[in-house]
């Protein structure tokens, strides 16, 4: 089933933009009209509301509706299983308010449009054990703006997100969906497990993926379709200079040839490094005015050729790697089977220079800091927050590092 699978960012900010406020139509009349259920693709979730709704597009999303009624009142409901969060960049959220601030920050402000909301009385909806309502105004970015209410709900296994906009008569309007506005949870399915060797594929670049809000239950991340294939493109080119399949290639080769492993063996090499004791080398850093960063730099190198030798910080470079092979499938310039063979091939090389998640994880943070910087201490840093995100995904249920480090990797596509 393909439920909230493709990136939300990219995704429910364009079908936000589209849905709210698109016109002023409407009388400030609102007459009696009969309820009608509608019904998420997925089956999740269905909805019941007064008068007549069209369906637009979800451009893909089977666990959201996107509704319009003549009167011009929009409204875009979606669900999300609780299963489903981390993959999408919520391993944060441990209650409703937490949802809520999560949904904002990634649909509403700064994304579609700005809002001014307030806290109101929330509806009761049958099956929710907690209730979030806010309402206010929204302004899109294109300057049209309108009245909004939206109401976060939580169930046993699932968080949800009710919004309805409007302009002329909204009051009248808004009033008549939630006095008969009704609610049904239906079928959550349970999470797919992909076969070993594709979710360990996935753990080898998890924390990209949950940091990009991809799912870690789907190779890649994300369902195939053009508009992830066009965000892939764009993102590659922007970030790696990749064009085309060729120039992928030679990017992917570099980094499993080269990478920045052997740009740190070097550095260290040419900075006498050989010898010294961390404390050594901490001194005469400190000795020959290394700034903070530049400290960083040196002993993640240091600490990383110290744990791993010659493979240092090459987790850093393989789990890059096979990252760009995901995307690379997702872009058009490999079909999935190329993908997965040249994925399988890495694989095989990342398991036989490292001997568990750990290492490999540990080796990825060390190039993490020396390519950023970044102290892995500083609590305000992107090198804390990515190790602190490792540590989240390993304790989730079906988990991609639950996967065993040493497992067969076959083919299996």
């Amino acid at each position: 089933m393909k439920s909230l699978q493709k990136n939300w960012r990219v995704l429910a900010a364009a079908i936000l933009a589209a849905a709210l406020f698109t016109g002023c139509k409407g009388a400030d009349a609102v007459k009696e009209e009969p309820l009608n259920t509608y019904t998420a693709e997925s089956g999740m979730f269905s909805v019941s509301l007064p008068g007549e709704w069209t369906e637009g597009d979800t451009m893909g999303l089977t666990d959201l509706m996107n509704l319009s009624r003549d009167d011009g009142m929009e409204a875009v409901i979606m669900g999300m299983t609780k299963g489903q969060l981390l993959g999408q960049g919520g391993s944060n959220v441990e209650s409703l308010e937490d949802f809520f601030n999560y949904a904002d920050a990634l649909f509403l402000n700064g994304a579609a449009a700005t809002t001014e909301l307030d806290n109101t009385e929330s509806i009761a909806l049958a099956g929710m054990t907690a209730t979030i309502a806010k309402d206010g105004t929204m302004t899109q970015k294109n300057g049209a703006s309108g009245r909004l209410f939206i109401e976060c709900g939580e169930t046993e296994r699932a968080y949800y997100l009710l919004m309805f906009s409007g302009t002329k008569g909204y009051d009248k309007k808004i009033a008549s969906i939630k006095t008969n506005l009704g609610f049904e949870e239906l079928e959550i399915p349970e999470p797919e497990t992909l076969a070993d060797t594709l979710r360990w594929f996935n753990a080898s670049y998890a924390v990209i993926t949950s940091l990009n809000g991809g799912d870690l239950n789907i190779p890649a991340g994300y369902e195939p379709g053009s508009m992830i294939e066009t965000s892939m493109k764009t993102m590659l080119e922007r970030d790696w200079g990749v064009t085309d399949q060729a120039s992928l290639e030679e990017t992917v080769e570099r980094l499993v040839t080269k990478g920045h492993n052997s740009e740190a063996l070097d550095y260290l090499a040419q900075s006498g490094t050989e010898g010294m004791t961390r404390e050594d080398l901490i001194t005469a850093m400190e000795t020959n005015g290394f700034d903070d960063e530049e400290q960083t730099i040196m002993l993640a190198a240091f600490d990383a050729k110290n744990a791993y030798g010659d493979h240092a910080i090459a987790g850093w470079d393989l789990s890059r790697a096979m990252s760009l092979l995901g995307w690379g499938y997702l872009a058009g310039f490999y079909t999935y089977e190329e993908a997965m063979d040249k994925s399988l091939v890495t694989a095989q090389m990342i398991q036989q220079e490292f001997t568990s998640w750990d290492d490999f994880m540990n080796s990825y943070f060390y190039g993490y800091s020396y390519w950023s910087g970044n102290a892995p201490e500083d609590t305000d840093s992107q090198a804390y927050k990515r190790r602190r995100l490792f540590e989240e995904i390993k304790e989730e249920d079906n988990s991609p590092f639950s996967a065993d480090w040493n497992t067969s990797l076959q083919k299996v596509w």
